[in-house]
């Protein structure tokens, strides 16, 4: 093939990409910023059509305040469609899901920043929240015996993970700092705080421990500062009545100026 037919193909190549690209552009429909950032950079952006002369969304995208995507997906009717995908400030996909013939969406599948899978398109979703702006707030998933419930940060990081049986908490409940550090762990029996309970310091260390039964403190409850040092203890009784209190060093006084003894 000599240099002339080798040009005209790569014209006509040229041309069908750049008409391709006009199309997919027409299809997203027209650009409109619904709000920005205090640093200017747009936050919300709608994409809309005109149908006899109404205006109809047909994709939306969210994006961080440097810029940076947050989410993106279509909508029909003001209805989600089609594949949403949902990102990490660092641009690691958080979730993406279907929402063909879904409102809740289907085939979810969500992940923790460092790409570890909490959800894959095989669970089954029994429900599906969103913050205001549009971000996915949590997800509640159906196992065999028990659902598990994710929910996120506004960055998408996990902010609680919580099991339930019969939508009533049971079983190990975990919260976390945005640092992806645990905040608590603590567990549940029947809807009542129930077994070991751990609240953590940011450091990752701890700063309180002790046992429930039936939601009441029972036995010896420890507390730490943020060095691991001791800072008291306090014992109850299988009542939850308290037997010791836990010595602060913080005194109290009456009116008269006398101290108060606990």
């Amino acid at each position: 093939m000599n240099n002339k037919n080798l040009t005209a193909l790569f014209s006509k190549a040229i041309i069908i990409i750049f008409a391709l690209l006009i199309n997919s552009s027409c299809s997203s429909g027209t650009k409109e910023v619904i709000s920005y950032y205090e640093n200017g950079n747009p936050k919300l952006v709608y994409y809309i059509k005109k149908d006899n002369g109404v205006k109809n969304k047909v994709a939306e995208k969210l994006y961080y305040e440097n810029g940076k995507l947050k989410y993106e997906g279509k909508f029909e009717q003001n209805e989600r469609t089609g594949k949403w995908f949902y990102y990490f400030e660092n641009g690691n996909i958080f979730a993406q899901c279907d929402y063909t013939n879904s409102k809740s969406g289907n085939n979810w599948e969500v992940n923790k920043i460092d790409k570890t899978k909490i959800v894959t398109n095989k669970d089954k979703v029994k429900e599906v929240t969103y913050y205001p702006d549009g971000a996915l707030a949590a997800i509640k998933i159906i196992y065999d015996k028990y659902e598990k419930e994710y929910s996120f940060f506004q960055s998408f990081q996990l902010l609680e993970e919580r099991t339930y049986k019969g939508n009533i908490l049971n079983g190990q409940s975990l919260s976390f700092y945005e640092n992806g550090k645990i905040n608590s762990t603590n567990y549940f029996k029947d809807g009542m705080q129930d077994s070991i309970y751990v609240l953590y310091y940011e450091n990752g260390s701890t700063q309180i421990k002790g046992n429930f039964k039936m939601d009441n403190k029972i036995g010896k409850w420890e507390f730490f500062k943020k060095d691991g040092t001791s800072d008291g203890e306090e014992i109850y009784g299988e009542d939850g009545s308290i037997l010791k209190s836990r010595n602060t060093g913080i005194k109290l006084y009456d009116k008269e100026g006398n101290e108060i003894k606990i």
